[in-house]
């Protein structure tokens, strides 16, 4: 028996304060009169007089729980947040909290009434039972709310079932199961409904054409060991637009990838196998992939990889005192409809573009390069032997103008030998402020002509842009679908600085010549998409190009990034980024510039500026807020701002976004997002959709 401010420290780290205790040596039964308790993770327990029974079950009657802390200039005052009940009986072997007779009170004040509640010990993170409810709206679904219940089966497995009831389209139920093993994770959910009012989507939509829809997800993750990595990631609808419409999670995108993949890394040399099918989420396609009001199949477009190989290899000793590689590529991609864009509607100008072939391709590509570097007289030589070729092997179907520019189905087989030296010749400086170090390039590369070109269905190689990061590559291309050919020099510099103060600076700039054979470039050479026509690089000299990017240090970082015109050095694409972060603040904006590319369908100059902001305005409250603006067109086409408040006993915020697609189709999405969390208790999420349209 112990009497007047008794304290007891707990081996876990909670502390027990009371008036008055009665309890046994062993700490397993006893009576407690004006207890406080203050747990490991900063939870408060009160009431006027506790039990404890079997060193297992402590019983608080008259009890109040909380997370909040007491205010520190009125302890007095009641908490943000508390539970108070008759009884507060916590379970030690079954890790729960009971409240019998219980009332959740806001700043004092009751606003609800349980008569009887329970949830799990604030140490669990995973225990059975039903999670907090999380309500949502839409035009089309109208009013939801899921319940879910999480049914711990093991420390490394469970099962998570799930009820939406939409007031406008019924139930919606969903399951998913998890299992952690030594190597790995993977899921699988199903989830399906019985739509009762279609008609109140669109009548153009796919969603308005469905009754029973059902959808099966699953991904997964495991490392045989240090180098070889397998997993997968998978969805199967009953149509195509399931997953979105009902916002299942990791499912909700307009466009996924299902695949599966093994991977290997091991020091120098990387290995991939992969088989990939492109799914787009469109309300406008049926079930079995066909167009609704006239649309194009965007699902048939779509390539399918069955599979995409890769593998690189570079030698662990010194081959002829260099360094010997091996690349090797596959690739078979089948197609439903071709992937046409043809902007000004007229056949066979140069701004058609044939993204996608239909019928089958394959390509297999085989690159092997030797390098050697060497310092002589403070200069760093390095030079280059590489060999490559690629055969493709073609099903597509009648060759046309209007659909499919490739002249044969025929087997088509190119090669490609390249010589280069290159030259850099760093030269270091020091002062009192910083090391500045400076180098000077010069690359010449000796190759013949670039064979087929166009007879190859660019599949990987369409994405190309010319900028500094790539002035010095052999191959400019980003895939190897393309192969530069003909003899080039590029020449330019790196400069760096490191400051004294920890601020870093880095430069790099110069110019591409091409200097005989056939400019892969130009536009007498354009592939089935236009890779690298008005890129800066299809003149005898390529505009000017440069990159820099300065550190501060201490939070601000700045990066720019220019092309200009080899004859009166005009402005024709760049960017600039510039970031501030702080822990009051963090900033973001960034600028971009292209020139009008009528080639690509694009003939005006394109502007945008965008930018993102997040401050603390408080030790707890804190203000974010995006934008994206299309100067051109004057379209303010994203935004979105709000507010968060953030403690160690609740947390809140409210978020407006708003998105606007520019070049493709007319969609529109509006919505409000509201979080609210208590801590040790659980988070509330609602989505509210102002707009939806297309």
């Amino acid at each position: 028996i112990a009497s007047g401010n008794v304290e007891i420290l707990e081996p876990k780290g909670s502390r027990i304060f009371a008036e008055e205790i009665d309890i046994t040596d062993d700490f397993r039964d006893g009576f407690i009169s004006s207890l406080r308790v203050e747990t490991a993770d900063n939870t408060r327990f009160a009431a006027e007089s506790a039990e404890r029974r079997d060193g297992e079950i402590s019983v608080f009657n008259q009890g109040v729980y909380t997370a909040c802390e007491p205010c520190k200039d009125h302890p007095e005052r009641p908490p943000l947040w508390q539970i108070r009940a008759n009884r507060v009986i916590i379970n030690n072997r079954t890790r729960r909290v009971e409240y019998e007779g219980a009332s959740f009170e806001l700043y004092g004040r009751p606003i609800a009434y349980l008569p009887r509640f329970s949830h799990a010990d604030p140490s669990i993170k995973r225990m059975t039972g039903f999670l907090v409810p999380s309500p949502s709206y839409s035009q089309n679904l109208g009013f939801g709310v899921r319940q879910s219940f999480f049914w711990a089966l093991a420390p490394n497995y469970d099962l998570t079932l799930s009820g939406t009831y939409y007031s406008n389209q019924g139930f919606l139920g969903e399951a998913e199961w998890r299992h952690r093993t030594e190597l790995g994770e993977y899921n699988l959910k199903i989830a399906g409904i019985n739509q009762k009012t279609p008609k109140d989507f669109d009548a153009v939509a796919i969603d308005s054409n469905e009754t029973d829809r059902v959808a099966v997800m699953s991904a997964g993750r495991f490392d045989i060991n240090d180098r070889w990595k397998f997993g997968w990631n998978g969805l199967w609808q009953s149509d195509g637009n399931f997953a979105k419409t009902y916002n299942l999670d990791n499912y909700n995108f307009r466009d996924i990838t299902n695949e599966v993949y093994l991977t290997g890394l091991a020091g120098k040399n990387y290995f991939d196998l992969r088989a990939q099918n492109f799914i787009v989420q469109d309300d406008r396609i049926d079930q079995d992939g066909n167009p609704l009001n006239g649309n194009q199949k965007l699902e048939d477009q779509q390539g399918n990889a069955y599979p995409v190989f890769d593998y690189n290899r570079v030698s662990d000793d010194p081959v002829a005192g260099g360094e010997a590689s091996l690349d090797i590529n596959f690739r078979n991609i089948h197609r439903g409809a071709p992937q046409v864009v043809n902007n000004d509607g007229i056949v066979g100008n140069t701004d058609d573009r044939f993204h996608g072939i239909e019928g089958h391709n394959q390509r297999l590509s085989l690159e092997s390069e030797w390098k050697r570097s060497d310092i002589v007289n403070g200069a760093v030589l390095t030079a280059s032997l590489s060999g490559r070729a690629d055969a493709a092997w073609m099903h597509t179907g009648i060759p046309s103008p209007a659909v499919n520019p490739l002249t044969s189905n025929d087997s088509v087989f190119r090669g490609m030998a390249t010589g280069m030296l290159e030259i850099r010749y760093p030269l270091v400086a020091h002062d009192n402020y910083a090391t500045h170090v400076f180098e000077p390039i010069a690359q010449v590369m000796v190759r013949p002509n670039e064979t087929h070109i166009g007879e190859f269905p660019n599949e990987d190689a369409q994405s190309f842009v010319f900028d500094a990061s790539n002035l010095f590559r052999r191959d400019k291309f980003s895939g190897y679908d393309r192969v530069e050919g003909g003899s080039r020099a590029n020449v330019g510099f790196r400069y760096s600085a490191t400051f004294r103060s920890g601020a870093t600076l880095d430069v790099v700039a110069g110019q591409s010549f091409h200097l005989g054979g056939v400019n892969s470039y130009a536009v007498s050479n354009k592939d089935t998409v236009n890779a690298g026509m008005e890129s800066g690089l299809e003149t005898a000299r390529s505009d000017y190009v440069v990159g820099a990017n300065l550190s501060s240090g201490s939070g601000l970082s700045v990066g720019l990034g220019g092309r200009f015109d080899e004859k009166n050095l005009t402005f024709r694409r760049g960017e600039a980024t510039l970031r501030y972060a702080t822990p009051i603040a963090a900033l973001s904006t960034s600028y971009n510039f292209i020139e009008a590319q009528p080639n690509y369908g694009f003939t005006d100059n394109r502007h945008e500026v965008s930018g993102s902001a997040s401050v603390k305005l408080t030790d707890t409250w804190r203000g974010f807020g995006s934008f994206s603006y299309d100067i051109e067109n004057k379209q303010l086409y994203s935004h979105g701002f709000g507010l968060a408040y953030d403690d160690s006993c609740y947390s809140f915020s409210v978020a407006y976004n708003r998105s606007e697609t520019r070049y493709s189709g007319n969609q529109t999405e509006t919505s409000l997002l509201f979080r609210f969390g208590l801590r040790t208790i659980g988070d509330y999420n609602y989505k509210y959709s102002l707009e939806d349209s297309q």
